[in-house]
């Protein structure tokens, strides 16, 4: 023990630990009491702890230990520190048993990691030791495990049985030489004890905690078997047969929590060793499925009584797991044989279960539990399909066969669709429960093909057509809508052709035929109901539908539906997917929502004079009003449309003010929405026809109502003369460069199709008044201007931009330097002689550097893209290569080459990669300078943790150099990485 290491003060301390609140006192007693643990003298200390009377003391003192041993090598020590702990234990147990079990658990454990971290030296079975200990025997008796008659000593032993396999299941890495002693000598001491107590009747809580101890067992013995070659295959049985013994309920109820323990032991060996149930499967089955049994007994009950169903819903489903896993088990065996009676009759248990009565997720949980096993079960039939075929030739059986197949999904998919009845505020884990279901039915969709569809809108078209709608009518109904929607949603992800469209058209029009919209717009305050939410995304999915003839008849229903719930709840969920759903539906139905332009005017106007409007409602209307009167392909009419929501928008924002600064913003963004509703499709011949594009040419050329101006002086008015608190705006900034940007890949003439010099110079006054965030989108502008019109810009401009632009980026920012570097990457691959030609281009340069001494992950691949693309720079004239040769020989080499040595060298392994094109790019421009550039900087001896000497530096370059910056430099500079940092090649 230490000088200075007072015990008393250590028993305070531990004290305070326990009973503090204060954090950081705790935190400092924390930290001196570790130190204490982990110091020469924690064994001793651990002796003194025990020794006390208080219970947290004592406890303290068997962690202490366990510290100890965790940082100590105790082999030397093996043997009397487990003689030890022994002594000790066995005082704790004689001295109270029950108060201090969590106490002589730890010593157990301490036991435990002991002999796994001695068991290669160790010279004596713990078991025996452990038990002879206990039974005061010196040496241990043959046969000792039998003499264990006492409770206590029960207790002990399947204590320690169960924390050593667990303790061994922790470590990271188990000896194959571990899992060998384990099978052959500790698990053999618990075969004799299961054994032995086979033909004993002992308490209860023994027998949990013999449950218990298997459980744990069942665990380390899958482990076992994965990592090493041991294999329990005949050693179980002992095991097995007393665990089926458990399953005998003799009403009494007590014993529920003992059945709990066996549904898990039982479930986890069919979970994780199957196999060693095979003796015992005709056995196991007629316990759980025989009539009479103890399964269908146990069924009865939880069928039948809400008091045993709310009093042991935990142990429900520890049965219920049993039930799945078994079945699953067997799966192939059950779908293939369900014309024998047998098979079928434990199917319809199964089906039983899932019926259980109640909400499920509040009142029940098996029906959830039950959807992954019924997926299983349909996608075995459709993976088995090509199998059954070849196993009968018999047409008729195999008619029969499907028959039975349906007759029971059909009734599963009955059940389910009740269970989805929605009801007032339901849970987060009931709408999960609703879309695991909805799973499911895509699957049997899957299977059962469109018939399964059409039975689904049957059901949906009987709700609609009785006079009386009750409650329970409609919920049926939106049960019907909501898996519609699900599996419609999902077969038009997957399968957008037009025979899957065709085929499912007429099924939808049944639906729709009999007054869906209306029934729904019946029902009291439906803009409140789940059915309402259900509709409209049902109405999201059916883009295929309403742009058929059959379909689109059923525009005015469905759009005088949308309408009344945008207009009526111009805020919440509800009316932002109703926008949501007319935006779809315009996207894929617009030429035939073309009647429905005056109604969608209508809303749009009253929604931008409107600042309570939700924004994103507003934004997506103007996106779907202009789309349509796109789709008119009608020019003048077109213009007319835009022009009035220009001038709309106008006004509206003479009128905002900081209070509104949100409203103003989305008013920006309907005009950006404007310009990506307004351009035309990619392929423009195959939308216009001649005439129409010669039409739309000759118009937006001419631009009579001078919409493009208009649309400038919006852009003006929005970030460059209003308001303070929108100049400095990014969101701002960014809607304005969207549509200035929408333009520059049409092929005609259009209301958002600006010249390059227009663009050019707003960008220019918008740098002078933008925030450091705003820089990056502007940049981002320059680089598409750059790609699609670089021939048409003029230099002069562009320069006096990038001067602006330049000024205003933050080379301290890492996305600032990113965004600019690749503006100037863009131009240099583009345009190089826009770049060499500036004034200021050495300045690019030397930022570009700093960035690269920086060394930031994230402006990495840019810094060496702009230095590689610089010096390849394959669009440049021979002056423009001259020049780029001047500046890397004669100015910036050497720097860039220490900088990018240093950066590399510094890297993770994982980002040397990045570094390799420019190497490679500078060894084959520039082998000489590279070579002098490389000396240079290695001469210095300060590069790495193991530097190279002149000699190394030389080999080094010289390899570097014969590859003439080919595939094989990268091998040569990695060997060097490896090297500088003290690292090993594996591959090598």
């Amino acid at each position: 023990m230490q000088n200075d290491l007072n015990i008393d003060l250590v028993v305070q301390d531990i004290g305070l630990l326990y009973s503090s609140h204060d954090a950081a006192q705790i935190q400092v007693i924390q930290e001196r009491l570790q130190s204490y643990q982990k110091s020469e003298a924690g064994y001793q200390l651990a002796l003194q702890l025990l020794a006390r009377d208080v219970k947290n003391v004592r406890y303290f003192g068997a962690l202490t230990i366990t510290v100890f041993l965790n940082t100590r090598d105790s082999h030397g020590i093996y043997s009397e520190t487990f003689d030890e702990i022994l002594r000790i234990m066995y005082f704790l147990v004689e001295d109270d048993f029950a108060g201090n079990l969590f106490i002589i658990k730890k010593l157990l454990s301490n036991l435990s990691l002991l002999y796994v971290s001695n068991y290669d030296s160790s010279n004596f079975d713990p078991v025996e030791r452990l038990t002879a200990a206990m039974l005061g025997s010196e040496p241990p008796p043959s046969n000792i495990i039998g003499r264990l008659q006492n409770e206590k000593q029960l207790e002990i032993m399947l204590l320690f049985l169960s924390i050593l396999v667990e303790d061994i299941i922790k470590i990271p890495k188990i000896s194959p030489t571990l899992h060998a002693l384990i099978h052959s000598s500790i698990f053999k001491h618990c075969q004799l004890l299961y054994d032995h107590l086979a033909g004993f009747q002992v308490p209860q809580h023994i027998l949990n905690q013999l449950l218990d101890c298997l459980s744990s067992w069942v665990v380390y013995i899958s482990v076992s078997e994965t990592q090493s070659q041991q294999r329990y295959t005949d050693d179980l049985q002992v095991f097995i047969m007393y665990l089926l013994k458990q399953f005998n309920l003799d009403g009494d109820e007590s014993k529920i929590e003992t059945l709990n323990k066996v549904f898990t032991v039982v479930t986890e060996i069919i979970d994780h060793i199957p196999r060693i149930l095979t003796p015992f499967k005709s056995t196991l089955f007629l316990i759980l499925f025989a009539d009479d049994s103890f399964g269908v007994a146990f069924i009865k009950n939880i069928l039948s009584d809400l008091d045993f169903r709310e009093m042991y819903s935990l142990e429900i489903e520890n049965f219920v797991n049993l039930i799945i896993s078994y079945l699953t088990l067997n799966m192939v065996l059950l779908t293939r044989n369900i014309l024998d009676d047998v098979v079928f009759n434990v199917i319809q248990i199964a089906v039983t279960l899932t019926n259980i009565p109640g909400i499920p997720m509040e009142d029940e949980k098996v029906s959830d539990q039950f959807t992954a096993f019924w997926e299983e079960f349909t996608n075995t039939f459709i993976d088995d399909a090509e199998a059954l075929k070849a196993i009968s030739q018999d047409d008729e059986a195999i008619v029969r066969f499907n028959s039975r197949r349906d007759e029971i999904l059909k009734e599963v998919a009955q059940i389910y669709f009740k269970k989805i009845n929605c009801y007032p505020r339901m849970s987060k884990e009931f709408r999960q429960y609703r879309a695991s279901v909805a799973d499911m039915f895509i699957l049997l969709y899957s299977l059962l093909g469109v018939p399964f569809y059409s039975n689904i809108c049957d059901l949906v078209s009987f709700s609609l057509l009785q006079p009386n709608k009750t409650e329970e009518l409609m919920n049926d109904l939106e049960s019907g809508l909501y898996l519609i929607f699900k599996i419609t949603e999902d077969i038009y992800f997957y399968d957008d052709s037009d025979a899957a469209q065709t085929t499912l058209t007429q099924v939808i029009d049944g639906v729709f035929s009999k007054n869906l919209v209306g029934v729904v717009q019946s029902i009291a305050d439906y803009p409140q109901k789940q059915i309402s939410i259900t509709l409209l995304n049902l109405m999201s999915s059916l883009s295929f539908f309403y742009k058929n003839d059959i379909g689109s008849k059923y525009l005015p229903y469905t759009f005088n539906f949308l309408f009344n719930i945008i207009l009526n709840n111009q805020t919440g969920t509800l009316s932002l997917i109703a926008s949501r759903t007319v935006y779809k539906i315009c996207q894929d139905s617009e030429e035939k929502l073309i009647p429905f332009l005056p109604n969608l005017e209508m809303i749009l106007v009253e929604m931008l004079k409107n600042p309570a409007v939700d924004n994103l409602i507003r934004e997506r209307m103007t996106n779907s009003y202009i789309s349509v009167a796109r789709s008119t392909k009608n020019p003048i009419d077109l213009g007319n449309r835009i022009h009035a929501v220009l001038l709309e928008i106008d006004s509206g924002m003479s009128a905002v003010n900081e209070e509104l600064e949100e409203h103003a913003i989305s008013l920006v963004s309907c005009v950006s929405e404007m310009s990506r509703a307004s351009a035309y499709p990619e392929e423009i011949e195959d939308y216009l026809t001649p005439d129409q594009l010669e039409t739309a040419k000759a118009y937006w050329t001419e631009d009579p109502l001078g919409i493009r101006n208009l649309v400038l002086n919006s852009l003006n008015s929005f970030s460059l003369s209003g308001p303070t608190f929108l100049l400095k705006n990014a969101t701002v900034t960014e809607k304005c460069c969207v549509v200035l940007k929408s333009g520059l890949r049409e092929e005609i003439p259009g209301p958002f199709t600006f010249a390059t010099d227009v663009i050019l110079q707003y960008l220019i006054s918008k740098a002078k008044c933008s925030s450091i965030q705003s820089i990056a989108t502007i940049e981002s502008l320059v680089e598409s201007v750059i790609i699609t019109h670089g021939k048409d810009v003029n230099e002069a401009l562009l320069q006096d931009l990038l001067e602006t632009v330049f000024a205003n980026t933050d080379a301290s920012d890492v996305d600032s330097v990113a965004s600019a570097l690749e503006m100037f990457t863009t131009i240099l691959e583009r345009k190089p002689g826009l770049l060499l030609r500036w004034s200021s281009f050495d300045r690019v340069i030397s930022f570009a550097l700093h960035a690269l001494s920086v060394n930031a992950p994230h402006t990495l691949q840019r810094i060496i893209k702009f230095f590689n693309t610089f010096i390849t720079l394959k669009r440049g004239n021979s002056d423009e290569q001259q020049r780029v040769r001047e500046i890397v020989t004669t100015t910036i080499g050497n720097t860039l080459v220490e900088f990018l040595f240093r950066s590399f060298v510094l890297s993770p392994r994982s980002g040397i990669d990045h570094y390799y094109p420019l190497f490679r790019t500078l060894v084959a421009k520039f082998p000489r300078e590279t070579k002098e550039w490389i000396l240079m900087v290695l001469s210095n001896n300060t590069i790495g943790k193991a530097p190279l000497d002149a000699k190394q530096a030389e080999v080094f370059v010289n390899k570097l150099l014969v590859t003439r910056g080919q595939r094989q430099a990268q091998d040569v500079l990695k060997d060097y990485w490896l090297q500088v940092n003290k690292l090993t090649n594996y591959k090598n």
